[in-house]
């Protein structure tokens, strides 16, 4: 069976909420996606509309870049990473300088081949969903 873009975007989805489920966040997939919103996290008083992306990098690529959909009712963008065992959690807020005049972020997980710094955020700094 051909694995389509449905699928693997199913595929990330069901990352991204065993992700949540193991730090404690109780997570809600709405009826219908016309909207952005793939999932609904809640935390006590708190509680994150998530947009998820699943992207997996090209052979050789030190980075991802995640389109953001903007404007977005999605707080935060949810990126599975296979290779790391992780999902990362990107606020969709474009005050935040890394979206400013932006429709796209780059997730760097390798040191790039030329030395680049500029427009490089490590995935590591964004692991965490904020309680």
């Amino acid at each position: 069976m051909r694995m389509t873009t449905i699928r693997k975007g199913r595929i990330g989805e069901l990352e991204v909420t065993q992700d949540l489920l193991k730090k404690g966040w109780n997570v809600y997939s709405p009826v219908v996606d016309d909207h952005g919103i793939d999932l609904v996290a809640e935390k006590g008083n708190i509680t994150h509309h998530i947009q998820v992306k699943t992207k997996r990098p090209s052979k050789g690529k030190t980075s991802i870049e995640v389109v953001i959909r903007i404007p977005s009712k999605a707080d935060y963008l949810a990126v599975p990473l296979a290779m790391h065992k992780c999902v990362c959690y990107i606020p969709v807020d474009v005050s935040v300088e890394s979206f400013k005049n932006k429709k796209s972020i780059a997730l760097a997980f390798k040191k790039s081949k030329n030395g680049q710094v500029v427009d490089r955020n490590w995935y590591e700094d964004y692991l965490e969903l904020p309680e």
